[in-house]
């Protein structure tokens, strides 16, 4: 492995042995450290005379070979003689960060700025206030320093990104502005980061959206003399977009993408402009420009054919007009453009489980996965995506063998599976030693948090979706299903407010996810607010609508929309929905739950048995499931069992039974299902989201 910048020996100075005397001027002899230049070069250019300071003791930056607490001692006498001097201030500093005592150094860089009147230390010392959440101290010493250099576009930056972490957004409005003065003649003037700045990720609420209007304005003020600029442009669209001002972003985004047509990302913006379509309902323009955008990146891969980007976009075009079959040809094609092309690989197998070819899907994978000329990081990236369709075909032990082959890798994705079958013991082991594992990895707290959900060990859901919160870096699958286990735990912990203040967070951070704002209903509900309940459930089934009839592919949005018209009692529209989430995923169990319950409020018991019983074999560890195979069990008892299906289960079985027996542990027999499988008991309600049903939504204690 190689070594870190300065930890190997070929970037340290071979030292003497203990006691010898080294010549002076070499490493380790009487000049300490590396000798310096004869000159501040810094002085010198400004024509000042260099303090008359002895420089043979003061090393290069950082290079401090003698122990730490000896050389500290050695610096402060010096300072008593000299407390004034800016290198002995600056090695101090050092040896202080080495030494990680973060308190001293602190109060050393605050005695070194007053010293010296450098802003050097200023800047050090913002950054350390930065680091332990101190913004608003932070704040006062980016103001000093701003002193010295008022119109330096780094110190701007630096003293606006500050005041928005203080939430003190008037101060950095007013030097985001003085920052577009200063930087006049960019097309930029804001920054590249400008953007994910005004996200305000990690701020309250109220602040965040108050930080995304002043982003906007600033933005609009930028555009004033930078009408076509492609960067200010894009960034507008994006945040006006975040913000839910949908015409705003759909103005940004038609004048950026017509003013720079040449421009390298023109065919990103048209293909987010496309989902701005979608929101607004506007179907007739969004399949303008999708046809359009097909056309132009079809003429583009046979011009390019090696363009892997213009390849996943067409793809992806044609998967979410619904046009699969076409995806298909174009995904092959690609792969014979680009073999290496891990997307396309990915996406394919993708597709044919979508549309119910699950056993096409088993053996394109296997191809894969025993093709020898594969990169080994693909191969793996497939074995698991063949695991996961085995787990949803329930089929346990072919992908328990699968995950087991790098067992410490997948702990996360084992764990499920004994959860599946009753060996509970057994998961929660691996639940906790995944999160053991990784403790700064989003996926395995939600692992955990969902794992305590089913137990209904709401404080410890809740305690585990927090620490998932807390990690940098989530997807936002990930991040908004965190969120939705802290709000279901805080629900059933009857801390309503709570619950809906989570939810209103996540709300803000993904807006254009009408899913999360559907999970506000029962809990606006629960607060006795129906007519509010009600009014927002009706905003969210036209805007499913909306984007389903621009973009029909997505099988989520179908399943919302059945969702939302069970709620309003719209059933025969309600049905429609599940039937075309099924179509465009013949695996969405979410759609097979939602029939199966429509089935039985209709009284036909044996169609809603086939139904519950595919859901259970699809998502054994939804929230529903305990109930569902309570239903299940109840349906049987007045006679409406099934033959048993096939061993092996696809979506395209119209017929499909239990789950198949349990893996039990490797090396052993399986085990038979323990007593309540996968629940940790007799549960009184449904889930998140319950089960779709008007009575679940008005009595969701019975």
């Amino acid at each position: 492995m190689t070594p870190k910048f300065g930890s190997g020996s070929k970037s340290k100075p071979n030292l003497p042995a203990k006691g010898s005397a080294p010549a002076a001027g070499t490493p380790g002899g009487p000049n300490k450290g590396l000798i310096r230049k004869e000159t501040h070069v810094k002085s010198a250019l400004a024509g000042k005379t260099p303090q008359a300071t002895d420089d043979s003791d003061k090393p290069v930056l950082g290079d401090i070979n003698e122990p730490l607490d000896e050389a500290l001692a050695e610096v402060e006498v010096k300072l008593a003689q000299a407390p004034a001097d800016r290198e002995l201030h600056v090695r101090r500093y050092k040896i202080l960060r080495k030494m990680a005592d973060r308190a001293a150094m602190r109060a050393a860089l605050q005695q070194a700025a007053r010293q010296c009147g450098d802003p050097f230390f200023g800047v050090k010392l913002a950054e350390a206030l930065e680091e332990e959440g101190a913004y608003h101290k932070a704040l006062e010493w980016r103001r000093w320093v701003a002193q010295f250099e008022p119109d330096d576009p780094d110190t701007i930056r630096r003293l606006a990104a500050t005041a928005v972490r203080a939430g003190a957004l008037e101060t950095a409005e007013e030097s985001y502005s003085h920052l577009l003065e200063v930087r006049s003649k960019d097309d930029a003037p804001l920054g590249g980061t400008f953007f994910e700045e005004m996200l305000g990720k990690g701020l309250d609420l109220e602040t965040r959206k108050s930080l995304q209007k002043m982003g906007l304005r600033l933005l609009n003020q930028a555009l004033a003399t930078r009408k076509n600029s492609p960067s200010l442009l894009e960034a507008a669209a994006r945040l006006a977009y975040r913000a839910k001002d949908l015409k705003a972003a759909q103005a940004a985004y038609e004048k950026a993408i017509h003013a720079n047509s040449k421009h390298k990302n023109v065919d990103q913006w048209k293909s987010e402009l496309l989902r701005v379509y979608a929101h607004l309902g506007l179907q007739d323009r969004w399949h303008a420009l999708n046809e359009s955008l097909i056309k132009s990146l079809s003429k583009a891969v046979r011009e390019a054919r090696g363009d892997t980007r213009a390849w996943n976009m067409l793809a992806n075009l044609q998967i979410q007009a619904g046009r699969f079959e076409e995806a298909i040809a174009t995904l092959k094609e690609s792969l014979r453009a680009d073999s290496k092309n891990a997307q396309a690989l990915w996406e394919l197998g993708r597709l044919y489980v979508r549309m119910g070819r699950s056993q096409e899907a088993v053996d394109y994978y296997q191809d894969i996965i025993n093709d020898p000329g594969e990169k080994k990081s693909v191969r793996r990236a497939i074995e698991r995506a063949l695991a996961e369709l085995y787990f949803k075909l329930g089929r346990y032990p072919e992908a328990l063998e699968i995950y087991m082959r790098e067992e410490d890798s997948n702990i996360r994705m084992i764990a499920p599976i004994y959860e599946a079958v009753g060996e509970i013991e057994e998961a929660q082991a691996l639940y906790l030693k995944s999160v053991a594992q990784a403790p700064r990895d989003a996926k395995g707290h939600l692992g955990l948090a969902e794992y305590w959900v089913r137990r209904e060990d709401w404080p410890q859901a809740a305690e585990a979706a927090r620490e998932g919160l807390r990690c940098t870096y989530a997807t936002e699958e990930v991040h908004s299903n965190l969120a939705v286990a802290l709000a279901t735990a805080q629900m059933k912990m009857s801390q309503v407010n709570e619950a809906l203040q989570t939810m209103e967070e996540i709300c803000v951070a993904y807006p254009d996810s009408i899913q999360q704002i559907f999970r506000k209903v029962k809990l606006i509900l629960l607060q006795g607010r129906k007519e509010e309940a009600m009014h927002l459930a009706e905003e969210v089934r036209v805007s499913a609508q909306h984007q389903t009839g621009c973009a029909p592919s997505s099988s989520t949005l179908w399943t919302l929309l059945g969702d939302t018209c069970s709620l309003l009692g719209r059933i025969d529209e309600a049905q429609q929905a599940y039937a075309q989430a099924l179509k465009y995923d013949a695996m969405d169990a979410t759609a097979v739950r939602g029939l199966g319950i429509l089935a039985e409020k209709q009284g036909d018991l044996a169609q809603a048995l086939e139904l519950y019983e595919r859901f259970v074999v699809l998502d054994p560890l939804n929230l529903a499931t305990p109930t569902i195979r309570q239903r299940i069990k109840t349906l049987q008892a007045k006679g409406f069992r099934r033959p048993a299906p096939p061993p092996v289960l696809s979506p395209e079985v119209a017929h499909v039974g239990p789950p198949p027996a349990p893996v039990g542990r490797p090396g052993f027999p399986g085990l038979p299902p323990k007593p309540g499988a996968a629940s940790a008991g007799p549960q009184n309600r449904e889930g998140w989201l319950g089960d779709g049903s008007v009575e679940d939504w008005y009595n969701p204690g019975g």
